[in-house]
């Protein structure tokens, strides 16, 4: 069961992280124009916070043996 949880996140992770390019940034547009933050930098702000605790959570769940 811990392994489909682990790859789902592992997906989730992927798909967070493959849109983010340096010149177009798709994830970070579509949290902007949810209208969620006031301005474009608290939406790079929370995507930074959020695409790094996912790859933290994930490397926690492989490589520690969350099992």
């Amino acid at each position: 069961m811990l392994n489909i949880i682990r790859l789902t996140f592992a997906i989730f992770v992927i798909v967070l992280i493959v849109p983010q390019t340096p010149t177009e940034n798709l994830v970070l547009r579509i949290f902007y124009e949810t209208r969620s933050f006031t301005n474009y930098g608290q939406a790079n702000k929370f995507l930074n916070l959020v695409t790094w605790a996912c790859i933290c959570l994930f490397l926690l769940m492989t490589f520690i043996g969350i099992s």
